[in-house]
């Protein structure tokens, strides 16, 4: 009997650069993860990259985010902004990406921003933080099994 894949929150950050958003997506497609995000990580991937590459239409950056959402339907976490206001962070703009973690039953946060969501938080919630790497993404049991 294979293993559930992790249900992993991916926080804005890894999904700003174009080939890691893509090869996530793909992961969620084929099952290897089950694959979690909210319309505010959404408005901040696209805000953060319509400003850092200012030459890509925000129509375009929208259709993109809109495809994921087609590709990846179950994704969506609604229903976690009550959560915000009882939870803290060294940057509290990153309460929604916790929230929505919780709300959504992750095992994980696929993040490269471990200074905001420092480990020992995670630990004593029962669950880790992961810098999006490979060699991290290969120490999740349910990685190894597929």
């Amino acid at each position: 009997m294979a293993s559930k894949p992790p249900v992993a929150v991916y926080d804005a950050c890894v999904l700003y650069p174009f080939h890691l958003r893509n090869v996530l997506v793909q992961c969620g497609f084929d099952g290897l993860v089950d694959a979690r995000w909210t319309d505010d990580i959404h408005a901040e991937w696209i805000r953060n990259l319509a400003i850092g590459s200012p030459e890509i239409p925000i129509s375009r950056l929208e259709a993109t985010r809109d495809r994921m959402k087609e590709v990846l339907p179950d994704a969506d976490v609604g229903n976690h902004q009550f959560l915000i206001p009882d939870l803290s962070l060294p940057d509290p703009d990153d309460r929604h990406v916790l929230a929505a973690a919780i709300a959504g039953k992750a095992s994980v946060i696929v993040t490269w921003n471990l200074k905001d969501f420092q480990p020992r938080t995670f630990g004593l919630m029962g669950w880790p933080a992961y810098r999006q790497t490979i060699s991290s993404w290969a120490s999740i049991p349910s990685f190894r099994a597929h």
